[in-house]
């Protein structure tokens, strides 16, 4: 590579920076709140109903060991979007 060439690479790559330079909002935090309008706080909370209501069906079914509910309650996917209910032991879901 030679001198003419890395400065053009570079000029452009600082110019990128200048012209396009904004938040990311991929990585963006965002705090849910009960009045949050954000998709994802939207699909935590259905999540969070979806394993209400299952937690309560199994005490219902009968299964009134706390062990075995959660077991159940962990294998569990959304029927919605088909995204694990729970977080794994990784954290990611």
């Amino acid at each position: 590579m030679d001198r003419r060439h890395f400065l053009r690479v570079t000029g452009l790559a600082g110019l990128g920076v200048v012209v396009g330079g904004r938040e990311a909002a991929a990585l963006k935090l965002v705090e849910c709140s009960d009045d949050s309008t954000d998709t994802a706080c939207k699909r935590i909370a259905e999540h969070e109903g979806f394993l209400r209501d299952m937690d309560r069906m199994l005490t219902e079914k009968g299964i009134s060991d706390p062990a075995q509910r959660q077991a159940l309650l962990a294998a569990a996917t959304c029927p919605v979007c088909g995204v694990p209910l729970m977080p794994s032991a990784t954290g990611a879901f």
